[in-house]
């Protein structure tokens, strides 16, 4: 298919629709952990999930089946993206920088790092702080605080070591907004349990 794209020719309504096989998109949703690339919301409870490209196919049509350049979105982020076709200046793609680098949390608000244009950009155009997911960040935000509270609270070392890692099971890639949790572990002084 990408020889025929090469070459010019029209692609069949079948052929264009071969990235959304079922085992396509299952690798995609095990590969994100079932969160948006993008803005970390966990959404298969509420919907599919959209494989999105990320630099898009009308573009650019010779990456429209390429492995690295699919992913998984929310349906909110995929729409704010749209065919923006950005770089590395314009547009933090997950899959080649470290978003962590790029954003910071404070409190459940992400800002983009001092000096990366990148994050700006990122951040207006999936708008990464609209009030749902400012909403749904705060929500992890408090439990995350209430889980160390209860750690600031325990005496017993063995005890406070289990709900140390308890707690950074919290920052599994797996889990809703892990850059979040790790955040607030990283402010909290918690080392990670060897």
């Amino acid at each position: 298919m990408v020889d025929k794209l090469g070459r010019g020719e029209e692609l069949t309504k079948t052929e264009k629709g071969r990235y959304r096989h079922a085992d396509i998109k299952a690798a995609l949703i095990a590969e994100t952990h079932g969160k948006c690339a993008y803005c970390e919301s966990k959404l298969r409870h509420i919907t599919y999930g959209d494989i999105e490209h990320v630099t898009p196919k009308s573009k650019h049509p010779t990456r429209w089946f390429e492995w690295t350049n699919l992913t998984l979105a929310c349906d909110v982020c995929n729409t704010e993206k749209d065919e923006f076709v950005g770089d590395h200046d314009t547009f933090v793609d997950p899959y080649v920088v470290d978003p962590e680098e790029h954003f910071w949390h404070m409190g459940p608000t992400i800002f983009p790092s001092p000096g990366s244009d990148s994050a700006v950009s990122t951040e207006r155009l999936l708008k990464l702080n609209r009030p749902e997911l400012v909403e749904r960040r705060d929500v992890r935000l408090k439990a995350l605080l209430k889980h160390l509270d209860v750690i600031a609270r325990v005496k017993d070392i063995e005890t406070r070591k289990v709900l140390v890692a308890d707690f950074f099971e919290e920052t599994a890639a797996s889990k809703e907004f892990a850059a979040l949790a790790r955040a607030v572990a990283e402010k909290a002084g918690l080392s990670a349990p060897v």
